[in-house]
Formats: structure tokens, C-alpha cells, sequence
């Protein structure tokens, strides 16, 4: 986002982009049709393998999600962690795992204002209600621990197979 000259620049902004934007460059692949539902199959429902995805996600087409794992996994936020003779199981990678706050963030917004299409009793939902909170903190507390410590991004996150379970043990202690 380069500013016009007739439009200042914000002064919360501390460093100006130079010809492109984050939300922009972002969006160039989690904004594709299914590609946030499929990091949300991977990451938050952690369903990892190819026919799990399709039945868990209604309208999303064999193509479609042929397509979409092949882009995310491009753009380095999914990879195989195993592959068999007839089936691809996925994970994310380090950068699908700092997606992750950005799914809460939607989880919470469509909790309290889509209520209505969410929930049978269209009663509104904080993400409390939504997840447990030690769930909660495992997938947002990195993010929070680092905007704190004034890091420019995360700690490196892996939520595939055993560094999975590792993790939630730490995150546990």
C-alpha cells in the first residue's frame, strides 16, 4: 500500500511499505476460494487427509481441493507429512501455524455476529464458549507472547503429527 502524496501517511504506521502491502500480499493466497477452510480443516479440525477434507467441507470439489493443497503448499503453508500409496496425509508449516490466530480471529467474529447461521440456538458466542481456553491460549498465546516481547513474528510453530503433541505438552506445563 504506497501512500499518494495527497494522503499522509498514518502516524501509527512505523514503517511505510514500499510498492506492495501486507494485507494485500496475504491475501494473494489465503484469500483464494476454500484455502482458509482448508488451513482450518489442517490446523484447527486437524483433518489431514484428502477425502477427511471433502466430507467435512460441503461444496468444496475434488478439483478445487486438488488445486488449493497444491497452492498452499507452494506458498509454504502446508506440507505432506506422509504419503502413502494412495493417500497424502497434511500439516502445517511454520508459516500455516502463524495462520492460525488469523482463523480464531474469524472463529470470534463469526461466533458473535453470524450467530444466526452458527448456532441452533442463534445465540451469540464469545470464543470462550467456542473453545476451551488452554486451546485458545496454545493457538493465539505464541502470537501474544510475541507483539509483548515486541518480536517482529512468532516463535517457529509445527502442528503436524508428534510435534503436535509436544506441543500441547509444553503448552500445558
Amino acid at each position: 500500500m504506497v501512500s499518494p502524496p495527497d494522503r499522509p501517511i498514518p502516524p501509527e504506521l512505523r514503517v511505510p511499505f514500499q510498492g506492495g502491502c501486507p494485507v494485500k500480499a496475504s491475501l494473494d493466497v489465503l484469500g483464494r476460494k476454500w484455502a482458509l477452510l482448508i488451513l482450518r480443516n489442517i490446523g484447527l479440525y486437524r483433518t489431514q487427509r484428502f477425502n477427511q477434507m471433502l466430507r467435512i467441507t460441503p461444496g468444496l470439489t475434488k478439483r478445487v481441493l486438488a488445486m488449493r493443497l497444491k497452492e498452499l503448499e507452494r506458498g509454504g503453508f502446508i506440507r505432506a507429512v506422509e504419503r502413502g500409496r494412495n493417500y497424502t496425509k497434511w500439516g502445517l508449516t511454520e508459516k500455516g501455524g502463524d495462520a492460525l490466530p488469523i482463523l480464531m480471529t474469524l472463529v470470534q467474529f463469526g461466533a458473535k455476529w453470524y450467530a444466526d447461521e452458527v448456532f441452533a440456538d442463534r445465540r451469540p458466542r464469545s470464543l470462550n464458549e467456542v473453545f476451551e481456553s488452554s486451546y485458545i491460549r496454545k493457538t493465539l498465546g505464541e502470537m501474544i507472547v510475541a507483539v509483548s516481547e515486541g518480536s517482529a513474528r512468532p516463535k517457529p510453530v509445527e502442528l503436524s503429527g508428534g510435534a503436535l503433541a509436544e506441543r500441547r505438552a509444553s503448552m500445558s506445563r
